[in-house]
C-alpha cells in the first residue's frame, strides 16, 4: 500500500477511546497497569530476599522507575525517549519515537506503539543496573505456571510420543500424516490461550480439558479462518527442509510449539527448526533463550524443578523427549535466533526495510510459523481492517516478497484487530458474542502461501 507509514495508516489504528467503551482503553486503564504493579511487588520481593546492601540500594532505585513509568502511564503523559542500555536497538527506538509519535501521550497513541514501548521500558530500567541487569521479573510466574502443570503436560507428551512413534511407523501412509499434522498444528494455536498477559491463573484441570477440545475436534467451532488444508498442500511437499517458528508464550504454549517441531523433524519434513525466541523479557510470558533452555531440561529433569504427582511412565517419555530435545540442539538441527527485531518498534510489514537480515534468513526457510496475538498483531499492523480485508493484503510486502516463504498465523484472538474473515462468519460470531475478538477464546491459522502460491 503505497504511502504506508507507522503514523499514516489505510485503516484507523487501535486507539484507547476516552468514553472506555473499548479494548484497548480496558487494556491502558486496567490490565496493563495491573501488569506494571505486578512487576513492581514481584520486583520488591526479589530485593527482600537479596543480602546485597547495594543491590537493596539500587532495587528501590528502579522500583522508583518503575512506579514512574506506572504514573506517566495513568496520568496520561506524553512517551519520552528511551535511556540507552547498551543492547544496540535504542537509537532505532527513540528515532521511531520522534520520527511518528513525538508528543504523543499513552491514550492518544496507538495501542500497539504504547504497549510494546511500556515493555521496552521496563527491560530497559533493569538492563541499565547493576546488580539486576539481568533479572527476568516475569520468570517466577512462568516456571511457577509451568511447574505446577507438570501432570497435564506429562499426558500430552506421552500423546505427542505415541503420535509420533505412529507417524514414524507408517512413514507412507499420507492419509495418517496428514491426520496427525492437524491434531499437532491445532494444539500449537490452542496452546496460545495460555497467555499470562491475559489469563495468569492456569490449571491441570484447564490444560487437560483445553487438550480434549483439541483431540476432539470441539475447537473447531471457535476456528473464525482455518487455512489448514492449503498449509498441508505445502507442508506435504516439504521433504527434509526448513521451518521457523516465531514463539510468543512460554510454558505450556512452548511446549506445543517443541512438539510441533518434534514431529516436524520426526516425520522427515524438517531436517532444520529454527525458534525465534525474545532477547529480553516481554509480554510477561513471551519465550527468552532461558525460557527456551529451562523447558526443555525441565522435561528432560522434572525433579530438578521441583515437579510432582508424576507416575514412572510419565517420567520415562519426559525424561527420553528432554535428551533427544537436547540432541536436536546440539547437533545444530534445533537452533534459537533472538533477533532484536521481534522486541522493536516496527511490525512485520517492515521486516524487508528494518529487518533485512532477519528476513534474508526468513527467507531461507519452506514455513515461517507466527504464534499468537503479538506476532498477528504485528503481522497485520493493528489496524481497525474490515474483518474480510484478504489476509495477505493486511501483511502487506512481506506476502508478495518474491522470496517470501509461506507465512502461516497461529493465533487466539485476544485484540480486536483482524483480517481474512469471511463476512458471514464474522456475522456468526458477533451473534455469538460481541467480545469474541479479544476473548481469548477464538482463533485463525492463516496463511501467506508466498512463493508456494503456485504449487497449491
Amino acid at each position: 500500500m503505497a504511502g504506508f507509514a507507522p503514523n499514516n495508516t489505510p485503516f484507523p489504528p487501535l486507539v484507547a477511546a476516552r468514553d472506555g467503551s473499548n479494548f484497548t482503553y480496558t487494556s491502558l486503564h486496567d490490565r496493563v497497569p495491573h501488569i506494571l504493579t505486578d512487576v513492581i511487588n514481584d520486583f520488591y520481593a526479589a530485593v527482600q530476599r537479596t543480602d546485597s546492601v547495594d543491590a537493596v540500594a539500587e532495587g528501590k532505585q528502579l522500583t522508583g522507575l518503575l512506579s514512574k513509568l506506572k504514573h506517566e502511564m495513568v496520568t496520561d503523559k506524553p512517551l519520552t525517549p528511551l535511556d540507552d542500555d547498551g543492547t544496540g536497538d535504542i537509537a532505532e527506538w527513540n528515532h521511531w519515537l520522534a520520527e511518528y509519535f513525538s508528543g504523543g501521550t499513552w491514550y492518544s497513541t496507538p495501542f500497539l506503539a504504547w504497549e510494546t514501548y511500556m515493555y521496552r521500558r521496563i527491560a530497559t530500567i533493569f538492563r541499565k543496573s547493576q546488580f539486576w541487569n539481568t533479572y527476568d521479573y516475569f520468570a517466577t510466574k512462568k516456571e511457577d505456571t509451568f511447574r505446577a502443570s507438570m501432570v497435564a503436560v506429562a499426558k500430552l507428551c506421552a500423546r505427542v510420543d505415541a503420535l509420533t512413534q505412529e507417524t514414524v511407523a507408517d512413514l507412507g501412509n499420507s492419509t495418517k500424516q496428514h491426520l496427525a499434522f492437524v491434531e499437532m498444528l491445532q494444539a500449537s494455536l490452542w496452546g496460545n490461550q495460555t497467555d499470562l498477559s491475559m489469563f495468569p491463573d492456569l490449571s491441570n484441570e484447564k490444560l487437560e480439558e483445553m487438550q480434549a477440545r483439541i483431540s476432539s475436534g470441539e475447537n473447531n467451532s471457535k476456528l473464525a479462518a482455518n487455512d489448514t488444508d492449503r498449509i498441508w498442500k505445502i507442508v506435504s511437499q516439504v521433504h527434509g527442509g526448513r521451518v521457523d517458528i516465531v514463539l510468543d508464550n512460554s510454558g505450556f504454549e512452548l511446549l506445543q510449539d517443541v512438539l510441533l517441531a518434534h514431529w516436524l523433524v520426526a516425520a522427515g519434513i524438517a531436517a532444520k527448526v529454527v525458534f525465534h525466541p525474545k532477547r529480553i523479557p516481554w509480554y510477561v510470558s513471551d519465550v527468552t533463550n532461558t525460557d527456551f533452555h529451562w523447558l526443555v531440561d525441565a522435561i528432560q529433569s522434572p525433579a530438578s524443578v521441583g515437579a510432582t504427582g508424576l507416575s514412572t511412565a510419565d517420567e520415562r517419555v519426559l525424561q527420553g523427549l528432554g535428551a533427544r530435545w537436547n540432541e536436536l540442539l546440539n547437533a545444530g538441527v534445533w537452533e534459537l535466533h533472538d533477533e532484536l527485531f521481534w522486541t522493536g518498534p516496527y511490525g512485520y510489514r517492515y521486516l524487508p526495510t528494518k529487518g533485512a537480515d532477519v528476513w534474508a534468513g526468513l527467507s531461507n526457510s519452506d514455513m515461517v510459523i507466527f504464534k499468537g496475538d503479538l506476532n498477528y498483531r504485528k503481522l497485520v499492523y493493528d489496524l481497525q481492517w474490515p474483518v474480510s480485508t484478504p489476509f495477505v493484503d493486511a501483511i502487506g510486502p512481506i506476502a508478495d516478497d518474491p522470496t517470501a516463504p509461506a507465512i502461516v498465523a497461529l493465533r487466539t484472538s485476544k485484540c480486536d484487530t483482524i483480517a481474512g474473515v469471511e463476512p458471514q462468519r464474522a456475522n456468526e460470531l458477533f451473534a455469538q458474542r460481541k467480545d469474541w475478538m479479544y476473548s481469548g477464546e477464538y482463533g485463525v491459522i492463516q496463511l501467506s502461501p508466498g512463493r508456494w502460491a503456485n504449487r497449491i
